[in-house]
């Protein structure tokens, strides 16, 4: 009876403490606690990364002989964030440990971890930053730490197989904790699969929102060039986290959202992580940005591409071979059209050990004065290279528009032709002829008058 007395009593507490001293903090976690869910120790039950996430239970280590509600938030605020550079900061909690924090002001037994995920430097003793994340290869480095009792928690373990992981970009669901960290207090599972008790004893953690991570442009490659109109972009993404159900993306010859756009997809229903961009301009700087939508339809805010952007581990990326002269913020059209190599031959049945195979460029090319005009090569417009498979061939103008090639083997063989603008953009065709021998000369002899 005692025992129900005590409960009521604490309830009580916890109400007026809860209403008296937290009404003039909003009921929910800080907008930049972005891990979501509670991992499990066998001993110390949950441990909640994001008050959220909390229940009556995971704060008090007992239950009552009647049903009330406490919101999430209201007796304590409390998350973890994992930030643009892949750092962790904030607090766990657990109702029996209490706090465990990400940002202790105390020094880790090692700090190996460091050299890990430390690429922008952020990771310090100095900010008191005890653990971080590898996109590279989706394991968590470092420590936490029980505030209470100073322990150490070592999340990327040498002891147990597998650690701390959470599901890099190249996962279909990105952001989703597992494995184990390791103590004096025992292991601590982040993901119900892992310990074989998902259904009987749900519990996982994970990057919560969902979040937009690096930006590709303009992936369009020479050899794509080559074949279709330069003008053009392949825009991709991934995600760092969540469930993507739709994208918009803009493309700007403004750093803006709202003037010079030229290319607006509206909300696109789908799970697609690129988007074809055609029909731009030549030799233009564009801009480009994306937005998300969620399973619950709640859009993410703009995310633009800036290969440079301050505090990114992993940076958006350029991926033609064009060099880029402009803002680190923009991807760059091709200067113009790219080479349309072509030739042609003769006599049409090819031989051996002959110099009568003629071969003759019809490349075209365009220039930037007339970036989409594709005119006939001249000597100053394109450079050649003649190459065969027949390694024994010789080919007496390599560098010409028309040459001749002395075949050696009768057999399929390939003939090319790479073409060469003054702008160093270059285009490649092959044709594979039949090369054969030489018919025999016959002459005809009259038959003896001896020899009927």
């Amino acid at each position: 009876m005692k025992n129900v007395f005590l409960k009521i009593g604490i309830f009580l507490i916890v109400v007026i403490f809860g209403g008296v001293f937290f009404v003039v903090e909003p009921a929910a976690a800080d907008a930049s606690h972005n891990i979501r869910g509670v991992a499990y120790n066998g001993s110390y039950g949950y441990i909640s990364f994001n008050c959220l996430d909390d229940d009556f239970g995971a704060r008090f280590p007992m239950s009552f002989p009647f049903a009330f509600y406490i919101g999430p938030c209201t007796v304590r605020q409390s998350g973890v964030n994992l930030d643009e550079n892949n750092n962790f900061s904030g607090e766990a909690w657990n109702s029996i440990l209490g706090v465990i924090t990400f940002s202790s002001a105390l020094t880790p037994p090692t700090e190996h971890f460091r050299s890990y995920c430390n690429n922008n430097g952020t990771c310090l003793a100095a900010n008191n930053c005890t653990a971080c994340y590898n996109e590279d290869d989706g394991r968590v480095y470092g420590y936490m730490q029980v505030v209470s009792t100073g322990e150490w928690i070592r999340l990327d373990s040498e002891v147990i197989n597998p650690s701390t992981q959470i599901s890099n970009y190249l996962s279909p669901q990105p952001g989703i904790f597992s494995g184990y960290a390791t103590s004096t207090l025992g292991e601590i599972s982040f993901n119900c699969a892992d310990a074989g008790v998902c259904g009987t004893n749900s519990y996982y953690v994970r990057i919560g929102p969902l979040e937009i991570r690096q930006l590709q442009a303009p992936h369009w490659s020479a050899s794509e060039a080559c074949s279709l109109a330069a003008n053009r972009a392949v825009l991709k993404w991934n995600r760092r986290s969540g469930n993507q159900t739709a994208y918009q993306i803009l493309v700007s010859t403004q750093d803006s959202t709202s003037a010079g756009v030229v290319v607006n997809t509206g909300k696109i229903s789908s799970a697609a992580y690129q988007h074809n961009v055609s029909g731009l301009s030549y030799n233009q700087p564009y801009y480009w940005f994306l937005r998300l939508w969620d399973s619950q339809d709640v859009p993410t805010s703009w995310r633009q591409f800036d290969t440079n952007a301050p505090n990114r581990l992993v940076q958006d990326w350029l991926t033609h071979n064009q060099a880029q002269n402009f803002s680190s913020k923009t991807f760059t059209t091709y200067k113009h059209e790219y080479p349309r190599p072509l030739f042609s031959w003769s006599p049409e049945e090819i031989t051996i050990a002959t110099t009568s195979n003629t071969f003759l460029s019809q490349a075209r090319v365009a220039s930037v004065g007339a970036p989409s005009a594709l005119q006939n090569c001249t000597d100053g417009t394109c450079a050649y290279e003649w190459t065969t498979s027949d390694y024994l061939a010789v080919i007496n103008s390599p560098t010409s528009a028309s040459t001749s090639i002395e075949f050696a083997i009768a057999s399929s063989t390939a003939v090319n032709l790479r073409v060469t603008d003054n702008d160093g953009y270059s285009c490649a065709t092959s044709t594979t002829l039949n090369v054969n021998y030489q018919l025999p000369l016959w002459k005809e002899i009259k038959a003896s008058q001896d020899n009927p």
